[in-house]
C-alpha cells in the first residue's frame, strides 16, 4: 500500500513537471550566455565563435577564468563575458552589452589591450603574442555606427592618409548591433552571424523557428536553452537579472528626459534674457 502512493506520488510528480510551462531564457542576457557558451557546451561554443570569426575552427580551447590578469594590486578588474584560444595562434574575446553605460568604446580598448599585453612577461620574446580579436554584441546603436547600415564593423589599426594601409591585424574590434540583425538576415537568409543574433535576441522567433530546420547547431541551442529554461534557480537569477537591465534602462531614459526638459528651459530662459538685452540695446519695447 505504501509503494502505490510513493508511486502515484511519483507520476502526479512527473506530470507537473510535464504540465508547467517555462518560460524560455534569453540567451543574449549575460548569466545565461555565459551558462549557454562555454565548456559544457563546447560543439555549440565552437559553432558559434566560428560563425562569428568567418573562418574555419581547427582546434578551441576555452577559457573560464574570466578575470584578467591583474599586473597589480590595485588595476581595474575586468570580467569577461567569453574567452578563448583559437588555432592555437588567436585570442578571442566576446563580449554581450545590453546598456549603453559611459566609456563604453574605451572599456573595449582596456580589454583588448589588456589581453594582448597579458600575453608576455618579463624576458619572454614578442614573436610568442598571438593576435586579439574583440567581439562586442550590443543591443544599442552608438554614435560610431550611426551611419554604417551593415549589422557588424571591424576596426583595426589603420592609417589616416592611406587608409587601406593596416598597420598591424594583431589587434581587432569587431561590433555587432542586434538591433541591426532582422534587417541583414532579411538581405540573406543564410548569413549565419545574422542568424544567431537572431537567436541571441530571442529564440523563440518567427525568424529562429524557421532558422532551426536548416541550422543543426542552432537548433542544438535552443535544445539546450529550453533545458536550462527548466532550472528554476536559473529563471530566478536571469529574472533578477533582466529586471536590473530594465530598471536601468528606465533610469536612464528619465535621465535623459530630465536634462532634455531642463535644457529646453534653461535656453528658452537665456533666449529671453538675450532678447531683452537686444531690445535695450536697439530701443525696442518689450
Amino acid at each position: 500500500m505504501i509503494e502505490d502512493k510513493n508511486v502515484k506520488a511519483n507520476n502526479e510528480n512527473n506530470l507537473t513537471k510535464e504540465n508547467k510551462k517555462y518560460k524560455t531564457l534569453i540567451p543574449k542576457v549575460d548569466i545565461v550566455f555565459q551558462s549557454l557558451f562555454g565548456k559544457n557546451n563546447p560543439e555549440i561554443t565552437k559553432s558559434f565563435v566560428q560563425a562569428m570569426l568567418g573562418e574555419k575552427i581547427e582546434k578551441i580551447e576555452i577559457n573560464e577564468d574570466k578575470e584578467l590578469i591583474r599586473s597589480r594590486p590595485n588595476d581595474k578588474l575586468g570580467i569577461l563575458d567569453l574567452q578563448l584560444d583559437i588555432n592555437n595562434n588567436e585570442k578571442v574575446d566576446v563580449e554581450v552589452q545590453l546598456l549603453n553605460k559611459d566609456n563604453f568604446i574605451r572599456r573595449l580598448l582596456f580589454y583588448l589591450t589588456r589581453l594582448y599585453s597579458d600575453q608576455v612577461k618579463r624576458g619572454d620574446e614578442y614573436e610568442k603574442i598571438k593576435r586579439v580579436v574583440l567581439i562586442a554584441i550590443i543591443d544599442f546603436e552608438i554614435e560610431e555606427m550611426k551611419e554604417i547600415e551593415e549589422m557588424e564593423a571591424k576596426w583595426k589599426l589603420i592609417e589616416t592618409k592611406y587608409r587601406e594601409k593596416v598597420l598591424t591585424d594583431l589587434l581587432e574590434i569587431n561590433i555587432i548591433n542586434l538591433k541591426k540583425a532582422k534587417k541583414e538576415y532579411k538581405k540573406n537568409s543564410n548569413n549565419e552571424k545574422a542568424q544567431w543574433m537572431l537567436f541571441l535576441d530571442n529564440p523563440e522567433s518567427e525568424e529562429v523557428q524557421a532558422i532551426m530546420k536548416e541550422n543543426e547547431e542552432i537548433k542544438e541551442a535552443i535544445v539546450t536553452v529550453k533545458e536550462m529554461s527548466e532550472d528554476e534557480k536559473m529563471q530566478r537569477l536571469a529574472d533578477l537579472r533582466w529586471k536590473a537591465i530594465e530598471d536601468e534602462k528606465l533610469i536612464r531614459r528619465a535621465g535623459y528626459k530630465e536634462g532634455k526638459e531642463k535644457g529646453i528651459k534653461y535656453g528658452r530662459e537665456e533666449g529671453i534674457k538675450e532678447g531683452r538685452r537686444e531690445g535695450r540695446i536697439y530701443n525696442i519695447p518689450i
